[in-house]
């Protein structure tokens, strides 16, 4: 199986600056809430470089300090993500996975300015390790333009290209990824493929509790066919508008694959790595929607009331488990 070097830029305007450094720097509760995060791993989380005050004040310093012009719309942090292939980068040793990470930093810092650089973060509480890394799109000559510092579209397939040839010096082993624009049509987002396999794995008990709940005369079993839906209510609920997000993607897919000037279409055409990320990526896709189909065919028997009295009932539960694991955290240390 090809390993691949992962780099995502994206753009950020003040008013979304906020939100971002709570979740990067976990300052807050509200990413608490957050499925693909494991909690009590959390404090494995480290920095590279660790920002001095909040993004906004040091974005905003930064942008007096050369003097650059800022309109209300202007794009004033680039949001960026570097990690690796899973299998690979999980299977090297935090040593190693620091010096990945460190050489790769050394890349984009390098590019972009140590200058401008806010804050870079490698969360190692989510399923991937990953570094967050956050910049001011300021140039050299002092002008704040995400558009000069990235390049557009084109610009942004070349730094992926010169990232690539950056880190195979070092690790020999990685291949070029496909570019984005082919990927995302058949990409899973990691919560999607999480809700569905979780309560796949329990399809038979959830198919049986759902039979159960109309049970007269068998208050026992009632209560644990209860019981049982309670604990995945809250995954069902979001099962709905996740298999439409699913329906989009398999509908983009399908498109993209009968239309033969398509970038998915020439890709899959070549007989090489590339072709198979395309179909692996699809067959996941497939896999998906046929378990998210299955599912919401038997959430759908439950009473709707029902299942958002179980969602909400099972929501208290959990916060009031991590209030508990957190007071026990904070007694132990």
């Amino acid at each position: 199986m090809a390993n691949y070097a992962i780099l995502r830029v994206d753009k950020c305007k003040l008013a979304a600056v906020g939100r971002l450094n709570r979740h990067h720097e976990r300052s807050k509760d509200e990413y608490k809430s957050n499925p693909d995060i494991d909690l009590d791993e959390s404090y494995r989380n480290y920095h590279l470089i660790e920002p001095k005050k909040s993004y906004r004040q040091m974005i905003l310093e930064r942008i007096d300090e050369v003097g650059a012009k800022r309109r209300k719309d202007s794009v004033v942090m680039q949001d960026c993500l570097i990690t690796a292939s899973p299998e690979w980068i999980k299977g090297k040793s935090l040593e190693e996975q620091q010096e990945y990470f460190r050489y790769a930093l050394d890349f984009v810092t390098e590019r972009f300015g140590q200058e401008n650089m806010l804050s870079a973060v490698v969360h190692m509480d989510e399923t991937t390790p990953h570094m967050h890394f956050t910049f001011v799109p300021i140039t050299k000559d002092g002008m704040l333009s995400s558009k000069s510092i990235i390049g557009g579209p084109k610009g942004m397939v070349q730094m992926q290209d010169d990232f690539y040839a950056y880190i195979v010096k070092k690790y020999p082993e990685i291949s070029r990824g496909l570019p984005a624009k082919v990927t995302h049509r058949s990409h899973i987002p990691p919560y999607l493929f999480k809700n569905a396999t979780t309560l796949y794995e329990h399809y038979n008990e959830i198919c049986a509790a759902i039979q159960d709940i109309g049970m007269i005369g068998n208050a026992k079993k009632k209560d644990a066919a209860l019981a049982l839906l309670g604990r995945y209510a809250p995954e069902m609920s979001k099962m709905s508008e996740q298999l439409k997000i699913t329906d989009k993607k398999v509908a983009d897919l399908e498109r993209s694959l009968q239309n033969k000037d398509s970038s998915i279409s020439y890709y899959r055409a070549q007989n090489n790595e590339q072709a198979q990320e395309i179909d692996n990526l699809s067959d996941k896709l497939y896999e998906l929607h046929r378990m998210q189909e299955e599912l919401q065919r038997q959430i759908d028997l439950v009473p709707p009331d029902l299942l958002k009295q179980l969602e909400e009932e099972e929501k208290q539960r959990r916060r009031e488990e991590r209030k508990l694991k957190e007071r026990e955290r904070g007694g132990a240390r």
